[in-house]
């Protein structure tokens, strides 16, 4: 374009960029940045909200549990709507912080909101209670909890697009968890996608499938050392 203005011509095209969305009229990286650590923290804190079970377990009250009627995975679960609890109010005072001070952009719809926080809560929780469920001591419960976080946190898509990954690591990326959790937040609170929308539900079966998988073994590895500690 610069040659064509140097000789006087004038250009039979030129380049126009737009950014395609139904929600925000751009997706900055303020906004992409601020629902990857939303993403992060609710992640994090199911990985590392479930230690207290493990102290529970060095402590012999699991052992005294198991003596009343009350289930394991009851117990378990009750445990993880109390997360949710508290990623709510996580989720609320991130957005709130990154509206009024780094100026995000939101544009939610909440009831994919809604499904993608629940989903992505409950599934942590459960990769949270498996890893409590072979753990003996709050330090092996942390080691293990920070590797995983550690290892999801850079390929996950939290501080950069995926896109931007080197190809033979993105396939990686694109089995885990975080990364349909921090696109549906991206979804639901930047581009305003509705519920209806076919890579929400694709992102809703991973993460139950994660989710699902770890409580059901975290479950089944409780149930296993009660028996062996009552023989």
């Amino acid at each position: 374009q610069a040659n064509l203005q140097a000789v006087g011509a004038t250009p039979t095209f030129k380049q126009q960029f737009e950014t395609i969305s139904s929600g925000s009229v751009e997706l900055k990286y303020t906004d992409f940045l601020l629902t990857g650590m939303i993403a992060l923290s609710i992640a994090q804190g199911g990985l590392f909200g479930m230690v207290d079970l493990v102290d529970m377990r060095r402590k012999g009250l699991i052992k005294r549990l198991r003596m009343t009627p009350a289930k394991m995975g009851i117990f378990g679960l009750s445990d993880m709507v109390m997360r949710l609890l508290f990623s709510t109010i996580q989720i609320i005072l991130l957005s709130l912080i990154g509206v009024f001070v780094f100026g995000a952009n939101l544009f939610i719809n909440f009831p994919s909101l809604l499904m993608v926080f629940l989903m992505g809560a409950l599934s942590f929780n459960g990769i949270g209670y498996l890893i409590s469920s072979f753990s003996n001591t709050n330090e092996a419960y942390m080691g293990v909890a920070n590797i995983v976080s550690f290892l999801m946190m850079f390929v996950s898509g939290i501080f950069f697009p995926v896109e931007t990954m080197p190809e033979w690591l993105q396939p990686v990326s694109n089995i885990l968890p975080l990364t349909y959790f921090a696109d549906g937040l991206r979804d639901s609170m930047v581009y305003n996608t509705s519920i209806l929308s076919s890579p929400l539900w694709y992102g809703f079966g991973i993460m139950l499938l994660w989710g699902g998988i770890a409580f059901i073994i975290g479950s089944l590895l409780y149930k296993r050392k009660s028996i062996v500690s009552v023989r």
